[in-house]
């Protein structure tokens, strides 16, 4: 599936642009090579390491605020 985007681009990308469209490459193709080449350099951390850790601290949490609820008196 194609997407378009309209990016802005400072001097030095666009003098990048225009090596690589120099090559025969087009704008497209110059953009979307970069965007993946650029992705494979990020360094992505899962959000949850453990997910079983996870719901038993949100079962623990839970059981916490029901207590809370249940056994002290609300403001007056």
């Amino acid at each position: 599936m194609s997407k378009t985007v309209r990016v802005w681009l400072d001097d030095e990308a666009d003098e990048a642009l225009a090596l690589l469209c120099s090559t025969g490459m087009t704008e497209a193709d110059a953009v979307g090579t970069a965007l993946v080449s650029a992705a494979g350099h990020v360094n992505v951390h899962p959000l949850v390491v453990d997910p079983v850790a996870l719901e038993r601290a949100l079962d623990k949490s839970h059981d916490v605020i029901a207590e809370i609820l249940t056994t002290q008196r609300p403001p007056r």
